[in-house]
């Protein structure tokens, strides 16, 4: 089913686009992500998009979105959050998509879009990019710290898979952010962190299920300029207190 699915892929969209041009109360039909950005558009991308429709035609138009079934058989199909849609269709076609009034765009982080298609009477609007706001680097560091903090209570309480959470996931997620700098994407820094930081680095942070005392050991030691820092003082106390044999190479309190 995957041979070949990155030419399905961009046929189905033509399509979809095709579908909603001929829908009254469409407005436009934009792409987004790597639909947006074919040179990076492969067979493991999904379609995201949106359907900018008119106000008195939104309701109807997600309530017949059953009928994208014509396009191909539909494996699955469900709305999420009122005006969003996530659909895969059984041949691998994975559609993530919205239905929105084009004033709806301001108001949630997005990258850039590009038209695939608008009706000519209608005045577009712009699809630059409006990404969240990168936090300053103190800031990644202080909340690696607290993400730290959390999970070796949780770790301390035998909740390993709520410690996992915390460290291996949220405190790596700033940690990494951290590492890649402008090159983390603005969404979340996992996204393509195997472009920016090596294999090693990302298997010491995350070493699995069961490890999580070497991931905080990992981060703590990445984050040593803070170690004069009360919080990173009590985070390291803390995870003494839970294994003194996992972090005997830690710097000491000062």
């Amino acid at each position: 089913m995957r041979a070949g699915l990155r030419e399905r892929l961009l046929r189905r969209m033509d399509d979809i686009t095709a579908f909603y041009a001929k829908q009254s109360g469409v407005l436009a039909v934009a792409a987004f992500g790597s639909n947006a950005e074919r040179e990076r558009f492969d067979e493991s991308s999904d379609l995201d998009y949106l359907v900018f429709v008119e106000p008195d035609a939104k309701e109807r138009i997600i309530a017949e979105v059953g009928s994208l079934s014509q396009l191909g058989e539909v494996d699955a199909l469900r709305g999420v959050y009122g005006d969003a849609v996530q659909l895969l269709f059984s041949d691998g076609v994975l559609c993530d998509f919205g239905i929105i009034l084009p004033e709806q765009l301001a108001t949630f982080p997005h990258g850039a879009g590009k038209y695939l298609w608008q009706r000519d009477d209608w005045q577009a609007i712009d699809l630059s990019a409006r990404e969240p706001a990168r936090k300053p680097a103190q800031e990644l560091r202080e909340d690696a710290l607290f993400h730290l903090y959390v999970g070796l209570l949780r770790l301390q309480r035998g909740e390993q898979a709520a410690a996992f959470e915390e460290i291996q996931v949220k405190a790596v997620q700033c940690t990494l952010a951290l590492l890649e700098g402008d090159y983390a994407d603005a969404f979340s820094s996992f996204r393509r962190a195997e472009n920016n930081v090596s294999a090693g680095l990302l298997q010491t942070l995350m070493p699995g299920y069961g490890r999580t005392h070497e991931a905080a050991e990992a981060i703590l030691r990445l984050i040593a300029e803070m170690q004069e820092m009360p919080l990173y003082r009590a985070v390291a106390n803390l995870l003494r207190e839970t294994s003194l044999e996992s972090i005997k190479n830690l710097p000491s309190k000062g």
